[in-house]
């Protein structure tokens, strides 16, 4: 049977190719989608989702919006990344299903109730619904199967500071909280895929090319491949600006990836917490490689990535999005 998802975002250009793989993968029943603010703020990030489920053909999945800002911070948003719209030049009609009235928390909390020991919970934007989550309902971690985030730079620099990643640095208390709830007797294990692997995932302009060829006169090919092209068109440009090299970075698809296939990721267990005070280090993930703190280990850190099976297999999943 289909294991049952839900996968919260914050729909920029990478959570967007993230959902649309998750779409297409004929092992997870998706449940529903949460926003969060975070590369775009929360209308933004709730309207991309819905456009998004629509370009895949699942308009039925329920979008349900959450917090828009941050536990303690004003929010601060990655629209240099992602553009003002959060997908790059790609522009999708107005979704015409409305999203949920139900709040993101209270869908959070119900489903893993609903389906306990079987849900599992991929996160790709800052952690802020899953703290309010935890705080709801502290026994949210023995309900999962598995929790899977996109966050984190453990033995790799920072993208948004020299020490922090963008969606932990975001919300940091939030993260912290995350981080501490997990581990605990009968929780569900925590993997966290950072920079240290999604930086080793990249798509090619000409994996693009390949899968344009591929998909060519299929029933959905040209607005899946003309939404594909558009948004990351727009990272390209940018890496290109920054780095000299023309590339799309898969974090957050390399992290649904991983909850869909675990066997992608070569993890290793370590004690991680999060600094929210630092002058210099706010939003650091800290891992006790050694065991100097004495703390349990109970985070699964990613450490290694398969990247070549991993974009061959987004490949394929694109293509039968595109063949319906």
């Amino acid at each position: 049977m289909p294991v049952p998802f839900i996968i919260d975002v914050d729909t920029g250009i990478d959570d967007a190719f993230g959902l649309l793989y998750a779409l297409a993968a004929p092992s997870i029943r998706l449940l529903g989608v949460a926003t969060v603010a975070g590369n775009v703020d929360l209308a933004k990030a709730t309207r991309n989702t819905r456009a998004v489920l629509a370009l895949g053909g699942r308009a039925d999945i329920p979008v349900w919006s959450g917090c828009a800002a941050p536990l303690l911070h004003a929010p601060e948003d990655a629209s240099d990344i992602h553009g003002a719209s959060g997908l790059g030049y790609a522009i999708l009609p107005k979704p015409t299903a409305e999203p949920s009235p139900t709040h993101a928390i209270d869908a959070i909390v119900a489903a893993a109730k609903q389906h306990t020991g079987e849900l599992v919970l991929v996160a790709t934007g800052p952690l802020t619904n899953i703290a309010a989550a935890l705080l709801r309902d502290p026994d949210l971690p023995r309900r999962l199967k598995r929790f899977v985030l996109m966050g984190g730079a453990f033995r790799e620099t920072g993208n948004v500071t020299p020490a922090a990643e963008f969606n932990i640095w975001h919300d940091p208390e939030a993260a912290r909280i995350v981080f501490r709830a997990f581990g605990g007797e009968g929780s569900a294990p925590l993997v966290a895929v950072g920079l240290d692997v999604t930086r080793k995932t990249r798509l090619e302009e000409a994996d693009l090319v390949t899968l344009a060829s591929r998909c060519a006169g299929t029933k959905h090919g040209a607005e899946l491949m003309r939404f594909l092209d558009d948004s990351a068109r727009y990272y390209f440009e940018l890496m290109e600006r920054r780095f000299g090299g023309r590339y799309f970075t898969m974090h957050d698809p390399l992290a649904i990836g991983a909850a869909i296939d675990p066997s992608l990721l070569v993890t290793q267990l370590a004690p991680v917490d999060v600094e929210t005070r630092g002058e210099l280090t706010r939003g650091m993930t800290v891992a006790d490689w050694r065991g100097t703190r004495k703390k349990p280990s109970h985070t699964e850190v990613a450490i290694e990535v398969d990247a070549p099976r991993f974009i061959g297999a987004f490949l394929d999943g694109m293509e039968r999005l595109a063949r319906g």
